[in-house]
């Protein structure tokens, strides 16, 4: 396992930072709803970055990790994974300054309230994963009240005007800024944004380019649904081909996308396609290499592995292109490739780089779709096979690629050729062409490589003779 003591060392300082005040009710929320999905470890982290805060404050003093570990009883390794899922979860972020002697802050985000909680589709979702039908149900039950609506009272509430009079105020005697003393803050609340999701992720040009204006409006992808739609593909594993299913589900008759009915299209087109059972979350095991490997230099292919692996096909064939959108006919192969091939997106950048560079830029289908289909059968999952494999066959695809030129023209020779009209320059300098004699520059090239094809006759009868020598030694 990597060394954790490259990312932090108990001789490092700390200080812990709330963003806004937390109250009594947050550990109740931390202990039912978080503790299952992060684990018992991380909660007593959260608890104790908490406890270095003293009541009515939001910065603690200086600390070192020593004094940390020895209270949680711990060591770095687990240390580590304990931070990294409560930043995952949106309940850490943490900033470092120092390069040999490092120092941290930890600032510590407040959980979502209930509602919100079990209103995240993610966060939900996993939890009834985790700790099942029974139990999910008895945790919302344990946060749901008795709140009457009010449609059938009539309000009757006074207005500020109605109950105060305000005088005009002088300058002299308005009061202070409300400013704390040494430039601090006034102690404040602050709300948790809930589980970040990177848009970059997903690949939303792709996705409207396969849905006309008419089919669903522009207007309809707000930030909110938006955000939905990302938070869908990574919970579900949907790529942009199953989401253009999902949200012409989610469509409403006034051409805009209801939040509920594109969570519902998701999970019935998961369970429907996927799995009947809702998905678990997996812890997945960072080491400090793999946190540093932004500001380690890479290889050539390296770099370009990450590039494939990261980017989505419509952008691969931008860049390509050096910033041109891709065209229509360009933009359904690559939806064949990723649907009915379920080639991924990395394989797909392989094969679009390989064929643009084989035929001088041009993405010919037969080609393209001989390539995938002999890739799909021999289950590449990753961009570094795919490159592996186009080495290994690169013979066997260059005969591919000539069958198909052949093919090609072949069909052009069988159809009727309008002839087009040529200028009269044109003609008298071709017919010029044409009946001219050879030049004796013509001629001495003609001999030269009549010279050079001698020459290599007699080479490879040479070493004909010297194989049949070596034979009969033998």
């Amino acid at each position: 396992m990597t060394n954790m003591w490259k990312e932090v060392q108990p001789t490092d300082e700390y200080i812990v930072q709330l963003n806004g005040l937390l109250h009594e009710a947050d550990r109740d929320v931390l202990q039912f709803l978080y503790q299952p999905l992060v684990g018992s470890s991380s909660i007593s982290l959260y608890s104790l970055l908490w406890g270095e805060v003293e009541r009515h404050q939001l910065e603690s003093e200086n600390f070192m990790h020593a004094s940390l570990l020895s209270m949680l009883s711990t060591n770095v390794n687990q240390l580590f994974e304990a931070r990294l899922r409560l930043e995952g979860m949106g309940l850490l972020k943490t900033f470092v300054r120092g390069t040999d002697k490092k120092e941290f802050l930890y600032q510590l985000q407040p959980p979502l309230r209930p509602n919100e909680f079990f209103e995240d589709p993610m966060l939900s979702v996993f939890l009834y994963r985790q700790v099942g039908s029974g139990q999910f149900q008895r945790l919302k039950q344990r946060y749901a009240v008795r709140f009457s609506t009010n449609d059938t009272y009539r309000e009757v509430t006074r207005s500020f005007q109605d109950v105060y009079s305000s005088e005009a105020l002088t300058n002299a005697s308005m009061p202070p800024s409300a400013k704390a003393p040494n430039d601090g803050k006034i102690l404040f609340e602050s709300q948790n944004e809930g589980i970040t999701t990177d848009f970059a992720s997903f690949d939303f040009h792709l996705l409207l380019a396969g849905l006309s204006e008419a089919m669903v409006p522009r207007s309809a992808f707000t930030y909110h649904v938006k955000n939905m739609i990302a938070k869908l593909s990574i919970l579900y594993g949907l790529n942009v081909l199953d989401m253009k299913s999902v949200v012409l589900s989610a469509v409403n008759e006034e051409n805009t996308i209801e939040i509920d009915a594109l969570r519902k299209a998701a999970r019935d087109y998961y369970q429907l396609h996927r799995s009947p059972s809702l998905p678990k979350i997996q812890h997945v095991r960072i080491t400090a290499d793999e946190q540093m490997a932004p500001t380690i230099e890479q290889s050539n292919e390296q770099e370009l592995l990450t590039y494939l692996e990261s980017s989505s096909p419509v952008q691969v064939l931008k860049d390509a292109s050096n910033g041109g959108e891709p065209t229509k006919s360009e933009l359904a192969m690559i939806e064949e490739l990723l649907y009915h091939q379920k080639l991924p997106a990395g394989v797909v950048n392989v094969l679009l780089q390989y064929v643009l560079l084989r035929t001088d830029m041009k993405l010919t289908k037969g080609y393209v779709e001989k390539i995938a289909a002999h890739w799909a059968r021999k289950k590449i999952t990753t961009a570094k096979d795919a490159m592996e494999l186009a080495k290994n066959e690169h013979k066997q695809y260059s005969e591919w690629k000539e069958e198909t030129n052949n093919g090609t023209k072949k069909r052009r020779t069988n159809k009727t050729i309008r002839k087009e009209k040529l200028p009269d320059w044109f003609k008298a300098r071709q017919e010029a062409k044409n009946t001219a004699k050879p030049s004796e520059t013509e001629k001495g090239d003609d001999l030269e490589f009549e010279e050079k094809k001698r020459k290599l006759q007699e080479k490879l009868r040479k070493r004909s003779l010297r194989q049949v020598n070596n034979d009969g030694a033998d």
